[in-house]
């Protein structure tokens, strides 16, 4: 048995540590992805199709993108993020630099990166709306 003490310090930090962490939570799970919240998002929901199915294998990093998008969902919590980044490249709201710089800084840097982002931009439709349906 130990007679270890708990500082007060450490367990301020401690608890301020938790607290970034449940903070951090709230604000991933926050990002709402339309493919995710707007079944009227055809054209989105269309485009991960495409992807997933023309791109495959779809490899980012470490993570097999396109078997998330074959499943239709994954319960690897880099997905949302996915989700939530495409919807913005789909939408016009980032540009494909933004969107290369940002999936490469969250899932990581593989050897297949370049093919998969240059499928991904190849597919993207040319006349996309600016945001999802109402």
């Amino acid at each position: 048995m130990s007679n270890a003490v708990v500082t007060p310090r450490r367990s301020a930090h401690s608890t301020r540590r938790a607290l970034l962490i449940l903070a951090l939570g709230a604000a991933v799970s926050s990002c709402a992805p339309d493919s995710m919240t707007n079944r009227q998002a055809t054209g989105f929901n269309g485009y991960l199709k495409t992807i997933g199915e023309v791109c495959y294998p779809l490899l980012i990093g470490s993570s097999s993108v396109g078997e998330w998008l074959r499943n239709l969902a994954s319960s690897d919590p880099n997905y949302s993020y996915f989700l939530d980044m495409t919807s913005r490249l789909y939408y016009g709201k980032i540009s494909q630099d933004e969107y290369r710089t940002g999936l490469t800084g969250f899932l990581g840097y593989g050897s297949t990166n370049d093919a998969s982002f240059r499928c991904m931009f190849r597919n993207l439709p040319a006349d996309r709306p600016s945001a999802p349906p109402a």
